[in-house]
């Protein structure tokens, strides 16, 4: 699965059929975390500052990421977002 964006090295991923609640994972470097679309929980391990670069990512694009989502658990193709 490659990434549907990426930011300052911040690699965004969604996978197919993946566990509830909607959320998004994340990986750079020694960095590894989830955090939730629309709560933004996070889990793992992340720095501060990845984790407010995401969440300025979610501000941004919630809506298409959970369009993604959305198609992701029904096992459709997602595409990468644009800029």
């Amino acid at each position: 699965m490659s990434a549907i964006f990426v930011i300052e090295g911040l690699l965004i991923y969604l996978y197919g059929f993946d566990h509830n609640p909607p959320h998004i994972h994340v990986r750079r470097g020694g960095e590894e975390f989830t955090i939730t679309i629309k709560d933004r929980v996070v889990e793992g391990k992340a720095k501060s500052s990845s984790i407010v670069i995401v969440n300025e990512f979610l501000d941004l694009h919630e809506e298409e990421v959970m369009a993604l989502w959305d198609k992701a658990q029904r096992g459709e193709k997602i595409t990468k977002i644009n800029r």
